[in-house]
């Protein structure tokens, strides 16, 4: 009861008790009684409505929590809810569909009310072919999921329709939209108690559906494995570039006819305090999922201009040192600013450094990465188009950037020695040349192989036959030994 209708009722009771009896007429006593009994009730109803008022606005307030504002379906409080409704005995019968929307595209192209418009479009073709019993939530700008109650077999036909309604509607908007659309789908576990550790697998597994060009996959009990290693690795990002545990490794190139070191390629490795040498393999593709790997693609930028001031001291002509960066990275707005803000800070011919960038299934961000490009050769380095060959998507980059070397995939050198594979290998090594372009080919590793590619006159060559990656500090003193064979020739 609210303290000033109990300070009132109070009052009233104490001053009616206070009056005798023989102070008033029995009808004014009965309406005098009558009176106190109805502002009794009318407190009553007053703490009641209070009540009920208060218990309104906390489940108003409860309900507003679970939702998200810009689309009005739920967010993850409200997934985690539904998620605890299920009985743990039934959980297997459930999955979480993830759909990775590529909303960074969308907005940077259409604006920030088209991406909505797009997000919501998108949550209306899900629940097309959607269960009414199945909850949805955005958790991750863009990323819808789907909590549903359905096998395998209809998941796949329903993302099928779902992912062509989805494009459709985009496509619309602009043909030539060449984003990214995916979906990942983890099937819960009786055992899968922490609804935050299911989501982030679905999420995983979209985006690695959304790398690898896939419409949708279904996370493995290996990647689940694989993701609690790199959910582990991922709080120890911050440490280790702290430590300096991120070391630059050198895989040396050769000149094909002479054997002569005249470059290489830096690789990131990661020195763990207890797991040992890591490579790429294990931090690079989990940094470029959850949009970390500017980081590592900058940090690596440095440690190269710091070892090619001290090789030029060498006084070695023709010597290159290659830099790989993402996608991701190389379409920043401010790339070649940042690039220019380390590179200065160093003293060495700006042509020892070669930028790589890795081709993609997706023509996305071209014209920023074309821009970026073209400054980036400015400045004096120089661009080779890394994995050429081994999809589409090269030929459009061969097209579109204004680079000066290509680097044949390992795949193309594997297949030599069939008929078919030798005709592209030698195709495509002879397209390089008439376009006036380094071709250089990674994966050598037999003799055979290097015999194939003096016959086409392949320019450099990369592999474990001559060089195996190592230390950036053994890489000097194979530079020096390199240096002293020379003198003692001439």
């Amino acid at each position: 009861m609210p303290a000033k209708s109990f300070i009132l009722l109070n009052w009233g009771i104490y001053m009616f008790s206070v009056v005798t009896a023989s102070a008033f007429t029995d009808a004014e006593l009965t309406v005098a009684v009558i009176l106190l009994f109805i502002a009794v009730v009318v407190l009553v109803v007053i703490q009641v409505e209070s009540i009920v008022k208060s218990i309104k606005n906390k489940n108003d307030a409860e309900k507003l929590a679970e939702v998200d504002l810009t689309t009005g379906i739920g967010n993850r409080v409200h997934l985690a809810r539904e998620y605890e409704k299920i009985p743990a005995e039934i959980r297997h019968e459930y999955a979480l569909i993830c759909f990775h929307l590529d909303s960074e595209h969308v907005e940077r192209a259409f604006g920030r009310t088209a991406l909505i418009n797009y997000i919501k479009n998108s949550i209306t073709a899900i629940k097309e072919y959607a269960s009414p019993d199945d909850s949805f939530a955005r958790v991750i700008g863009a990323g819808l999921v789907a909590l549903a109650h359905v096998d395998d077999e209809n998941i796949r036909i329903g993302l099928i329709h779902i992912l062509r309604k989805i494009r459709s509607d985009i496509t619309n908007l602009d043909p030539l939209f060449t984003g990214t659309i995916a979906a990942g789908v983890y099937r819960l576990k009786d055992t899968d108690n922490d609804v935050h550790k299911s989501i982030f697998n679905a999420w995983q597994t979209a985006e690695m559906a959304a790398d690898a060009g896939e419409d949708f996959l279904f996370c493995t009990d290996e990647l689940v494995k694989q993701f609690d290693e790199e959910r582990s690795l991922r709080t120890e990002i911050g440490r280790a570039f702290d430590n300096h545990e991120f070391v630059t490794y050198i895989q040396f190139c050769v000149d094909t006819p002479s054997a002569r070191i005249v470059g290489g390629e830096a690789l990131a490795r990661w020195n763990h305090p207890e797991k040992g040498v890591l490579s790429p393999a294990k931090f690079i593709p989990f940094m470029e999922r959850e949009n970390i790997i500017s980081r590592m693609d900058y940090y690596t930028l440095e440690e190269v201009c710091k070892f090619l001031e001290k090789v030029s001291t060498l006084g070695i002509k023709d010597f290159f040192i290659s830099c790989n960066f993402s996608r991701k990275t190389y379409a920043e707005e401010d790339f070649v600013k940042k690039c220019e803000k380390i590179i200065q800070k160093y003293r060495f011919d700006r042509n020892m450094l070669v930028f790589e960038i890795t081709e993609s299934a997706e023509e996305k961000n071209t014209d920023i990465i074309n821009q970026n490009s073209r400054e980036i050769k400015e400045l004096g380095i120089r661009i080779l188009l890394d994995d050429f060959g081994e999809g589409f998507a090269s030929f459009y980059d061969l097209h579109e950037y204004p680079i000066d070397g290509l680097k044949l995939d390992k795949a193309l050198v594997d297949r030599y020695d069939t008929e078919k594979g030798n005709a592209i290998l030698r195709g495509m090594t002879r397209m390089g040349h008439e376009m006036n372009l380094t071709v250089v080919v990674e994966g050598v590793e037999s003799d055979e192989q290097v015999n194939e590619l003096k016959n086409i006159k392949c320019d450099i060559i990369q592999g474990f036959r001559y060089h195996r990656p190592i230390p950036v500090s053994d890489a000097w003193n194979t530079l020096l030994g390199e240096v002293e064979r020379e003198r003692q020739v001439v």
